[in-house]
Protein backbone atom coordinates (compact mmCIF):
# COMPACT_ATOMS: atom_id res chain seq x y z
CA UNK A 1 0.00 0.00 0.00
CA UNK A 2 1.27 3.42 -0.92
CA UNK A 3 1.54 5.86 1.97
CA UNK A 4 -0.66 8.60 0.38
CA UNK A 5 -3.64 6.31 0.97
CA UNK A 6 -3.16 6.30 4.76
CA UNK A 7 -4.84 9.72 5.32
CA UNK A 8 -7.74 8.63 3.11
CA UNK A 9 -8.20 5.40 5.06
CA UNK A 10 -7.91 7.18 8.43
CA UNK A 11 -10.66 9.66 7.58
CA UNK A 12 -12.74 6.95 5.94
CA UNK A 13 -12.67 5.05 9.24
CA UNK A 14 -13.65 8.24 11.09
CA UNK A 15 -16.51 8.68 8.64
CA UNK A 16 -17.71 5.13 9.29
CA UNK A 17 -17.48 5.70 13.05
CA UNK A 18 -19.55 8.87 12.75
CA UNK A 19 -22.44 7.37 10.79
CA UNK A 20 -25.15 6.55 13.33
CA UNK A 21 -26.58 3.06 13.42
CA UNK A 22 -29.96 4.33 14.56
CA UNK A 23 -31.51 7.45 13.16
CA UNK A 24 -33.47 8.30 16.27
CA UNK A 25 -35.24 11.60 15.99
CA UNK A 26 -38.60 12.85 17.16
CA UNK A 27 -41.52 12.65 14.77
CA UNK A 28 -45.02 13.90 15.30
CA UNK A 29 -47.81 11.38 15.85
CA UNK A 30 -50.59 13.84 15.01
CA UNK A 31 -52.72 12.29 12.26
CA UNK A 32 -52.51 14.14 8.98
CA UNK A 33 -49.36 16.05 9.82
CA UNK A 34 -45.93 15.08 8.69
CA UNK A 35 -43.89 17.04 11.16
CA UNK A 36 -40.37 16.07 12.00
CA UNK A 37 -38.41 17.72 14.77
CA UNK A 38 -34.69 17.29 14.46
CA UNK A 39 -32.75 17.75 17.69
CA UNK A 40 -29.51 19.77 17.65
CA UNK A 41 -27.26 16.73 18.03
CA UNK A 42 -28.83 15.19 14.92
CA UNK A 43 -28.15 18.30 12.85
CA UNK A 44 -24.61 18.55 14.28
CA UNK A 45 -23.96 14.92 13.43
CA UNK A 46 -25.27 15.45 9.92
CA UNK A 47 -22.92 18.40 9.45
CA UNK A 48 -19.94 16.38 10.72
CA UNK A 49 -20.79 13.43 8.46
CA UNK A 50 -21.03 15.73 5.45
CA UNK A 51 -17.74 17.47 6.23
CA UNK A 52 -15.96 14.16 6.86
CA UNK A 53 -17.30 12.81 3.57
CA UNK A 54 -15.89 15.84 1.74
CA UNK A 55 -12.56 15.53 3.58
CA UNK A 56 -12.36 11.83 2.74
CA UNK A 57 -12.98 12.63 -0.92
CA UNK A 58 -10.34 15.37 -0.68
CA UNK A 59 -7.73 12.97 0.68
CA UNK A 60 -8.67 10.49 -2.04
CA UNK A 61 -8.10 13.14 -4.71
CA UNK A 62 -4.79 14.10 -3.11
CA UNK A 63 -3.66 10.48 -3.08
CA UNK A 64 -4.40 10.25 -6.80
CA UNK A 65 -2.66 13.53 -7.73
CA UNK A 66 0.49 13.42 -5.63
CA UNK A 67 2.70 10.83 -3.98
CA UNK A 68 3.86 13.08 -1.19
CA UNK A 69 1.85 13.78 1.95
CA UNK A 70 2.51 16.41 4.60
CA UNK A 71 2.37 14.10 7.61
CA UNK A 72 2.57 16.93 10.14
CA UNK A 73 -0.52 18.65 8.76
CA UNK A 74 -2.31 15.32 8.48
CA UNK A 75 -1.54 14.49 12.11
CA UNK A 76 -2.73 17.91 13.30
CA UNK A 77 -5.89 17.59 11.20
CA UNK A 78 -6.61 14.11 12.52
CA UNK A 79 -5.97 14.96 16.17
CA UNK A 80 -8.11 18.11 16.05
CA UNK A 81 -10.99 16.19 14.47
CA UNK A 82 -11.04 13.39 17.05
CA UNK A 83 -12.66 15.35 19.98
CA UNK A 84 -15.79 16.13 17.97
CA UNK A 85 -16.11 12.51 16.87
CA UNK A 86 -15.78 11.35 20.48
CA UNK A 87 -18.33 13.92 21.62
CA UNK A 88 -20.86 12.86 18.97
CA UNK A 89 -20.48 9.12 19.47
CA UNK A 90 -19.98 9.02 23.23
CA UNK A 91 -21.54 12.11 24.82
CA UNK A 92 -21.34 10.68 28.33
CA UNK A 93 -17.77 9.38 28.21
CA UNK A 94 -15.81 10.05 31.40
CA UNK A 95 -19.07 10.88 33.18
CA UNK A 96 -19.66 8.76 36.27
CA UNK A 97 -23.42 8.31 36.61
CA UNK A 98 -22.99 6.34 39.83
CA UNK A 99 -21.72 9.28 41.86
CA UNK A 100 -23.28 9.53 45.31
CA UNK A 101 -22.89 13.30 45.47
CA UNK A 102 -25.45 14.94 43.21
CA UNK A 103 -23.62 18.29 43.20
CA UNK A 104 -20.46 16.67 41.87
CA UNK A 105 -22.46 15.02 39.09
CA UNK A 106 -24.00 18.38 38.16
CA UNK A 107 -20.53 19.98 38.11
CA UNK A 108 -19.25 17.20 35.84
CA UNK A 109 -22.17 17.66 33.44
CA UNK A 110 -21.69 21.45 33.41
CA UNK A 111 -17.98 20.98 32.67
CA UNK A 112 -18.78 18.69 29.73
CA UNK A 113 -21.31 21.19 28.39
CA UNK A 114 -18.66 23.92 28.57
CA UNK A 115 -16.29 21.73 26.51
CA UNK A 116 -18.70 21.40 23.57
CA UNK A 117 -17.90 24.78 21.95
CA UNK A 118 -14.18 24.03 22.23
CA UNK A 119 -14.57 20.71 20.40
CA UNK A 120 -16.52 22.41 17.61
CA UNK A 121 -13.89 25.16 17.39
CA UNK A 122 -11.13 22.56 17.05
CA UNK A 123 -13.15 20.75 14.39
CA UNK A 124 -13.72 23.91 12.35
CA UNK A 125 -10.06 24.92 12.67
CA UNK A 126 -8.96 21.46 11.49
CA UNK A 127 -11.20 21.62 8.44
CA UNK A 128 -9.95 25.11 7.53
CA UNK A 129 -6.39 23.82 7.88
CA UNK A 130 -7.21 20.93 5.54
CA UNK A 131 -8.85 23.25 3.03
CA UNK A 132 -5.72 25.42 2.91
CA UNK A 133 -3.51 22.34 2.56
CA UNK A 134 -5.76 20.88 -0.15
CA UNK A 135 -5.82 24.05 -2.27
CA UNK A 136 -2.06 24.56 -1.99
CA UNK A 137 -1.32 20.97 -2.93
CA UNK A 138 -3.68 21.05 -5.91
CA UNK A 139 -2.15 24.31 -7.14
CA UNK A 140 1.39 22.92 -6.79
CA UNK A 141 0.51 19.72 -8.65
CA UNK A 142 -0.88 21.73 -11.60
CA UNK A 143 2.38 23.59 -12.10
Amino acid sequence: MRSPYIPFLAFFILLLLTIPFSFDFATSVVPGWHTTIFPPYFIGGLIVITVLLLVTIGYWLLSKRTDKTNWTLFAIHFVLTIPTIIYLNFPSIFLDGQQANRNELIKDVEFRIKLIPYTWTLFIFAQILFLIYFTRTIRQSKT
